[in-house]
């Protein structure tokens, strides 16, 4: 039963922080100064493309124009991959993603992905 309830919390507090950027047409976050498509392009666009449609595995999707929350969840979850327990177990390990995301912030998780999801 906790585990069922740590789980619920864990999840929830990531759709609030998915939640609180809201993004403008250039992908700038006005709830804080981080400017999710400038970021992205510094830190993602290597493996994942200019504007997230490459797919660095087979059988991944395109990250461009996926559900922001759920976006920034699995960055999350790969961020924190070595205390994960609970909703972040799901995720399978990905030590190129660990690496890639380790020194991200919440807020520059949810910048990015807001700025994805805006992506066609």
């Amino acid at each position: 039963m906790k585990n069922i309830i740590l789980a619920a919390l864990l999840a929830s507090g990531s759709l609030m922080a998915a939640e609180s950027v809201q993004a403008n047409n250039s992908g700038a976050s006005s709830s804080s100064e981080v400017d999710g498509a400038k970021f992205y392009k510094k830190r993602c666009s290597v493996c994942h493309g200019e504007k997230g449609k490459k797919v660095p595995l087979k059988g991944m999707k395109p990250l461009a124009g996926m559900d922001a929350t759920k976006l920034a969840r699995t960055v999350r979850a790969y961020r924190d991959q070595e205390e994960r327990h609970g909703a972040y177990a799901i995720y399978k390990e990905n030590e190129v993603m660990r690496e890639a995301t380790y020194s991200i912030s919440n807020q520059q998780i949810s910048a990015i992905a807001t700025y994805l999801s805006g992506l066609k």
